[in-house]
């Protein structure tokens, strides 16, 4: 059984994936994708990104989670996360809101 520090959950980058969600948490791939289908990772504070049929896993939601707000790539650098200001959280970051085959049907005319 591996150990997940801080360091290497934020050394996974920006985003990771569901399986990699359920290693940090002790889970099998199974129950981290039904997780995510009922919305219990949202409610428990993880940020789960849904692109297509593929879902993407915001790392430092993660490290919120575990109580390591200064860990990882976002709390070096003057990034967010190390005592700057940020911006509001239904912003840019948000605006992924329709489904990829919505963007792409409106994009064919």
């Amino acid at each position: 059984m591996s150990t997940w520090t801080p360091e290497s959950i934020g050394a996974l980058g920006a985003t990771t994936d569901l399986p990699t969600l359920g290693k940090i948490f002790g889970i099998s791939r199974a129950r981290a994708y039904e997780m995510a289908h009922t919305g219990e990772w949202q409610q428990a504070g993880i940020r789960i990104v849904p692109l297509g049929m593929k879902y993407r896993v915001v790392v430092r939601s993660i490290l919120d989670v575990l109580g390591h707000r200064d860990a990882g790539p976002a709390a070096e650098g003057g990034l967010p996360g190390n005592g700057q200001d940020q911006a509001p959280p239904d912003t840019a970051d948000d605006a992924i809101t329709e489904p990829s085959s919505q963007l792409a049907a409106r994009n064919i005319r």
